[in-house]
């Protein structure tokens, strides 16, 4: 009988404190996670006291000596391809990459050129080579990695803006007339398509973690559905996506799993000094998310299990409990019913497969 391999993704974190005297409440989930044979999470906060802030909406960091604590989040790799850890620049990237190697986590996702940005990271599990390739969709100014310079792996999306003529001819400045169209810079796309396909064939199972989406609100992006699919018919066998702080759909092709977004795994920037705005919007991102663990026996899947999980008062994961599982239960079987997956309750767990 061949071995169980298990590959846990957690969805995005950002410590803003020590991660000393957690809770024994925390301590279950990041013993769940660093159980696992792999596990996986976006890591989204500059740990720096480098750089200069760039111009963005926000700018958000912690402190260096945070990285030593990661690895008791349970995480072996993290991808810092998003729009937080380039808060600070190069320098603040360059930084925080340093730091949770130092603490021995392997990072993707960022590089001095495009090249280093885009390189996969590889890791050996029992019987399985793994892959794991990193993306961000949202690219602050001049912080895409590019041939000659420094930066995360971008994605860059093209926006166009449809008007509906007859509609604005008889509503004239409703809102409704305009339809937000999106999509991957082709350029891009052809790279990162080229790439999945290329490190495909070096791995047994790959990994595309990638930032994309809306920040909130229930809906995807235009492109993140074509954008998974191009991933998927390249080789990729696991989406795992990030950036908006809610739980949004799983879907499959292929049968493979596509997951949007898992919410927040730790989630301690609310404690950081921000504006009046900023906070506001912090307090409307949703405190729940879920840990995923995908099951190999040899090269073949044989399960997905979510454990759902909401945020304490000092922003930890903690298992929801009977009335938070089933919101989010009913959250996931409504966002996900035109995508493909249907969900099975086994204890405190959820099972996820793709609808017949």
């Amino acid at each position: 009988m061949a071995e169980t391999i298990s590959i846990v993704l957690c969805g995005d974190t950002l410590p803003a404190r020590r991660l000393r005297d957690v809770p024994e409440s925390a301590r279950d989930i990041f013993r769940h996670v660093s159980e696992s044979d792999l596990s996986l999470g976006n890591f989204e906060i500059p740990l720096t006291q480098r750089g200069s802030p760039v111009h963005k909406l926000l700018n958000i960091r912690a402190e260096p000596e945070i990285a030593q604590d990661v690895p008791d989040l349970g995480l072996d790799v993290v991808t810092i391809a998003n729009n937080h850890t380039v808060d600070y620049g190069w320098d603040g990237l360059a930084d925080t990459k340093q730091f949770l190697e130092d603490a021995g986590i392997k990072v993707v996702g960022a590089g001095k050129v495009l090249e280093e940005a885009g390189r996969a990271s590889f890791h050996t599990v029992g019987s399985l080579r793994v892959g794991i390739l990193a993306f961000s969709c949202l690219t602050p100014a001049g912080m895409g990695a590019a041939p000659t310079r420094a930066g995360i792996s971008p994605l860059h999306v093209e926006t166009g803006y449809e008007i509906d003529p007859w509609y604005q001819m008889e509503e004239p400045g409703d809102p409704s007339v305009v339809k937000i169209r999106t999509k991957i810079r082709a350029q891009d796309m052809a790279w990162a398509v080229e790439l999945t396909s290329e490190v495909r064939r070096l791995c047994d199972v790959l990994i595309v973690t990638v930032h994309w989406g809306y920040g909130s609100g229930d809906q995807l992006a235009e492109y993140q559905h074509p954008l998974a699919v191009k991933f998927i018919d390249a080789g990729a066998d696991i989406i795992h996506g990030h950036h908006p702080h809610a739980i949004h759909a799983i879907g499959f092709h292929k049968d493979r799993p596509i997951i949007y977004s898992a919410g927040t795994y730790v989630g301690q920037q609310v404690f950081l000094e921000a504006s009046p705005q900023v906070h506001q919007m912090w307090a409307a991102m949703s405190p729940d998310g879920f840990v995923t663990s995908i099951e190999y026996e040899g090269n073949v899947r044989k399960s997905i299990r979510i454990i759902p999980t909401t945020l304490d008062a000092d922003r930890l994961p903690r298992r929801a409990n009977p009335q938070e599982f089933d919101a989010i239960l009913k959250r996931l079987q409504h966002l996900s019913e035109r995508h493909g997956a249907q969900f099975a309750i086994d204890g405190a767990e959820i099972i996820v497969s793709a609808s017949p």
